[in-house]
């Protein structure tokens, strides 16, 4: 069994075939991973499943309201998903291959910007693995930072006992 922690990723796009090929291609390109990914047609369906589970990853379609006119479009998704974690990395996909919608995207939060092409999955790929590249940087730094922490903590009692041990036996290191 491995110990990894299992990194969650949720597919928000209402092209259900389309979702189930991400969901699919994700599987196979990094089924060495310890990957939960659970997918959703639209903003509103995944929203109790996405404060339960804070994912670290969620691709998110821009025009999720294509298919559903009521549903939340994906920058009120997007605005969302930071409002409630900001840590979460979103990947907004596309048809829109415009430097406009790019721009927006960036602008709410968006960690990259996939333009549905037939080179969809391969950019999806690249994106995702800079993304885990950058997780594991993250938590390195942060268990670097422990260690740091806690050889500093134990300098400092040090010098403190040997402090408190001079002033009640002032003879003890002579």
């Amino acid at each position: 069994m491995s110990t990894k922690k299992q990194t969650n990723i949720f597919i928000i796009e209402d092209n259900k075939v389309l979702s189930l090929a991400v969901k699919a291609d994700i599987e196979a390109s990094f089924e060495k991973m310890p990957l939960h990914i659970q997918t959703f047609e639209t903003g509103e369906a995944c929203m109790k499943s996405f404060i339960k589970e804070k994912p670290q990853i969620v691709i998110l379609d821009y025009h999720l309201n294509s298919v559903n006119p009521n549903a939340a479009d994906g920058i009120k998704v997007l605005d969302w998903i930071k409002k409630e974690n900001p840590d979460t990395h979103v990947i907004m996909l596309t048809s829109d291959d415009h430097l406009d919608v790019a721009v927006k995207s960036f602008q709410h939060g968006a960690a990259d910007y996939v333009v549905k092409t037939e080179t969809q999955f391969k950019k999806i790929h690249y994106s995702l693995s800079n993304i885990f590249k950058m997780m594991k940087a993250k938590n390195e730094a942060k268990k670097y930072k422990m260690i740091t922490t806690g050889v500093f903590m134990y300098f400092v009692l040090m010098v403190f006992a040997i402090i408190i041990s001079q002033r009640y036996y002032p003879g003890l290191f002579r």
